[in-house]
């Protein structure tokens, strides 16, 4: 049994839709996201159910199901028990679009399997929305043809046109127009990315591993190359029998030669005869998601291998981990085995802080152009070369980029411009105002191309708080590395959530306006006069009240090179203290303590400890030793064994723990 969303239609609406349908044995329904499709269809079954006690679902969307699996489509019913479902058609992808061919020849074989349940009535189809376009005319019009149509419900908002009207009048099946719940809405692409994690993980939770010969099954879809192994990892993949349908579902633990280990569910009895793998698989942000295609470089017959440039799809060791806490998003841009970045970017407002500056060659310029402040850990290469990509990035007119770091910030930093001749800039020099932590001081100079060297005003550092914004503040701690290193925390003053069911109702689409009425709540502004999408004005004050929720700030803190001392933990459990995410660093795992001695950093089990005396809810590991490059698996399994209740962020095999 699944769980439904919340009715959309009342009864007599209900009544009378079954009414207009009555005599079509296979209806399907038409519109794109957000119109209230799927729920249309799953209400229209039960209600099928309550006045016949027949009606089945074929539920064709792979990537947004309400219900089910995703990557997969269904058969489903209603029962004395609810919603329930079964014959399960494995895509291995999210994209129906892309693979409507697939889509339905899969759908093809269900609606047969309809035909033969107990569970007869009408046939409801219930497609992905892909509505627009040479996709959706030809998905459109193969499902009208290939599972013998009678009616097409058309759900769209009212003044509002059909998507592919043209195309749907030439179907010349009974066209019945159903007006799009006023509660109807697009879910949001986190939203949809929650519920496709959660459905997976449903599924997935009593699975069993599998071991399996690559040469005894035939291989389909579009897996990718053999010799790439790590691209394998994550993936989902089906067990297909020798007529294409479906017998185990799950997902790639690894492959090693031609032997590949899965984590498998079983769906049908029969005997295995292809594996199937597409393009669906966990992403570096821990999401179900589509996975981009593995290129590999051809070179040229006359050009020697090193002239060629390689294209190179960064390893799951390496992607990119992200957090969402609060109104930001945080990404640990090279994995973790690269260049410590963290890209801390404030949702909504085109804007971004980054502490440290690694390798940056994953983030576009323009990302430079919005950078408010940067904070250094220290200035060990690794730390702080990308310097001058920000640099180059920063020539043109752009305010001052403010960058904090430890004694000898502005040093460094002044040798890094002095190191270029700036003849050609003129006024365009990028502008940076520097503040080094000097104990209870920030000493401050403002540093820019072609202008002479600029003493600030040094300013005093208060409980730890460098930087105290109208929405955030920034605290920092400095710590032994043999050298000094700064760790820092970045919390937010508030939350500030929407009530969207009050904003549908009142009829006011979301936009720049709700950013403004959210500056007020920061700035204290409650008598400021908000401009409304209809014209009218109000007051913060009674929009607040009617329709934000304002709770308290989440916290995330950055702690990377240090020496596993009393006194540096001290410091850095104060700082994360309750933080929502702890991005801290692990190069070495508890046999390597010896070398995480010698070289002034921690291990798996020194992070976890702080992560747990510090009471934070979710740790990012990272900065990983090369030494585990060909399997980082072994420093996230000694993590987790650890980590009690805090939450492991990462790149590593799924389960059910994560």
């Amino acid at each position: 049994m699944v769980t439904v969303a919340p009715p959309c239609w009342t009864d007599n609406e209900m009544k009378t839709l079954v009414a207009r349908v009555a005599g079509s044995r296979r209806i399907l329904l038409w519109g794109e996201m957000g119109v209230g499709k799927s729920t249309l269809a799953v209400e229209l079954l039960q209600m099928f159910y309550r006045l016949t006690g027949h009606g089945q679902l074929l539920e064709l969307d792979p990537g947004s199901p309400p219900f089910g699996i995703p990557g997969t489509i269904c058969r489903s019913w209603w029962s004395g028990e609810g919603l329930q479902f079964g014959d399960v058609q494995a895509l291995c992808t999210l994209n129906g679009g892309r693979f409507r061919l697939p889509l339905v020849l899969a759908a093809g074989r269900l609606a047969a399997l309809a035909d033969k349940a107990d569970n007869k009535g009408p046939l409801l189809i219930d497609p992905p929305g892909v509505v627009r376009g040479v996709g959706g005319a030809e998905l459109l019009t193969a499902l009208a043809e290939s599972l013998h149509i009678d009616a097409v419900l058309t759900i769209h908002p009212e003044n509002k046109k059909l998507p592919l009207s043209v195309e749907i009048s030439t179907l010349h099946r009974q066209l019945i127009p159903v007006t799009a719940s006023s509660v109807a809405r697009r879910p949001s692409k986190t939203e949809r990315s929650k519920h496709r994690n959660r459905l997976w993980a449903d599924f997935h939770c009593s699975s069993d591993e599998l071991l399996i010969d690559l040469d005894t099954l035939a291989v389909v879809g579009t897996p990718p190359p053999a010799e790439v192994s790590s691209a394998w990892t994550g993936r989902q993949a089906a067990i297909l029998n020798d007529a294409g349908e479906t017998i185990r579902i799950g997902e790639i633990v690894c492959l090693k030669g031609q032997k590949l280990t899965l984590r498998m569910t079983s769906c049908a009895p029969g005997k295995a005869a292809m594996l199937l793998v597409r393009d669906c698989g966990w992403d570096g942000a821990g999401r179900l998601a589509t996975l981009v295609p593995i290129v590999k470089a051809k070179a040229a017959p006359s050009a020697p291998a090193e002239m060629i440039a390689p294209q190179i799809q960064a390893a799951t060791a390496t992607a990119a981990i992200s957090s969402h806490f609060g109104p930001a998003w945080a990404t640990l841009v090279g994995g973790v085995f690269g260049d410590p970045l963290l890209h801390v970017r404030l949702r909504h407002r085109r804007k971004s802080l980054l502490f440290d500056l690694g390798d940056p060659a994953r983030l576009a310029a323009k990302v430079a152009h919005q950078v408010q402040c940067v904070f250094l850990s220290h200035a060990h290469l690794d730390h702080i070369g990308g310097f001058l990509w920000l640099l180059r990035s920063r020539i043109g007119p752009f305010p001052p980029c403010r960058v904090f770091g430890p004694a000898e910030t502005i040093k460094r930093l002044e040798n890094f411009i002095g190191a270029i001749t700036w003849d050609r800039i003129e006024e365009n020099g990028p502008v940076f105002d520097v503040a080094e932590i000097d104990g209870d001081w920030l000493r401050c100079a403002r540093l820019q191309p072609g202008k002479a060297f600029l003493r600030l005003a040094d300013r005093p550092i208060v409980a730890g708080k460098i930087l105290l914004e109208q929405d955030y503040t920034v605290k920092a701690v400095v710590c032994d590395h043999n050298i000094p290193s700064v760790s820092y925390s970045l919390e937010f003053h508030q939350e500030i959530k929407v009530r969207k069911e009050r904003l549908a109702a009142a009829g006011w689409p979301a936009g720049p306006w709700l950013g403004r009425l959210k500056l007020c709540v920061c700035s204290g502004e409650l008598d400021k006069l908000i401009d409304l999408p209809d014209g009218s004005r109000k007051k913060a004050a009674e929009l607040i009240e009617e329709l934000l929720i304002v709770l308290p700030g989440k916290k995330l803190a950055y702690v990377t090179d240090l020496a596993d001392t009393s006194d540096n933990r001290r410091k850095v459990i104060g700082l994360a203290q309750s933080a929502h995410t702890l991005f801290c660093e692990t190069p070495f795992m508890a046999a390597a303590s010896d070398k995480a001695e010698n070289t002034q950093h921690l291990t798996t089990l020194a992070a976890i400890g702080i992560a747990r005396d510090a009471g934070v809810e979710r740790l990012v590991p990272f900065h990983f030793s090369k030494r585990y490059e060909r399997d980082p698996q072994v420093v996230y399994d000694e993590l987790l064994a650890a980590a009690g209740p805090v939450r492991i962020l990462g790149n590593f095999r799924s389960n059910c723990k994560k």
